[in-house]
């Protein structure tokens, strides 16, 4: 499992797809200890590819989830999470 999302609109992200999970402006990135990150749909104000040309989830609170992953892959699995559906992506 690389992405999955449940009724709820949460979406889980596998640790091996996370290329890095940042606050721009900030002295270092978030740690993550080997445990999927697990959000909330509607926290992601748009899904987009960064500088680096990663593609990435930009949240609302400032957070920038970068993902080793198709753009397509990502954006069916937030587009499923915000109606409410479940998947996952393999």
């Amino acid at each position: 499992m690389r992405l999955k999302c449940n009724s709820n609109s949460l979406i889980y992200i596998s640790q091996k797809v996370i290329l890095g999970i940042k606050r721009p402006n900030s002295l270092e990135g978030a740690k993550v200890l080997g445990k999927p990150v697990l959000i909330n749909a509607c926290n992601i104000a748009f899904l987009s590819h960064n500088n680096d040309g990663q593609v990435t989830f930009f949240m609302q609170n400032g957070f920038e989830i970068s993902i080793n992953t198709f753009y397509a892959e990502a954006e069916q699995i937030l587009n499923i999470a915000m109606q409410g559906k479940e998947d996952e992506i393999n």
